[in-house]
């Protein structure tokens, strides 16, 4: 059985950089109270008319938010299975793992990498309808 080795600084990486986004995640959190009193309170003062554009902007914004993270997901998704079918492997030689794994060859190695490149797709395919339920928050709240 061959084995597939984790690389632990790319372990240690990620770690660090999971800690900094959720920290970064809390401090948001931490804020967005304060924020949306303000906003609620600069909402409440105004006419309709800038009502409705406020909301246009954050519905829009919620609804793009995702796309960015989504798309980048399935391209690394696409490539991871685009490299394992090339490769014949699963994972792919050059890939780096959090721990050891065993490689897969022949035909599991090829359903992963079908899987793969179909999971990167539907991910691409996500952040394309969000992107379109943006655009379409914004034309009907407009």
């Amino acid at each position: 059985m061959e084995i597939h080795r984790a690389d632990p600084a790319y372990r240690r990486r990620s770690l660090w950089l999971l800690l900094a986004i959720a920290a970064g995640c809390a401090l948001a959190l931490w804020q967005l109270h304060g924020w949306l009193q303000n906003l609620q309170a600069h909402i409440a003062g105004a006419d309709p008319i800038e009502a409705q554009r406020w909301l246009r902007r954050a519905l829009t914004g919620l609804a793009l938010a995702p796309v960015a993270p989504l798309w980048l997901w399935g391209a690394g998704l696409r490539r991871l299975g685009r490299a394992a079918a090339a490769q014949g492997r699963f994972p792919p030689c050059d890939w780096k793992t959090y721990r050891d794994v065993r490689v897969l060859r022949d035909a599991a190695a090829e359903a992963w990498a079908r899987r793969s490149e179909r999971l990167g797709r539907l991910a691409q395919r996500a952040a394309l309808a969000c992107g379109a339920a943006a655009l379409a928050v914004w034309w009907r709240l407009a």
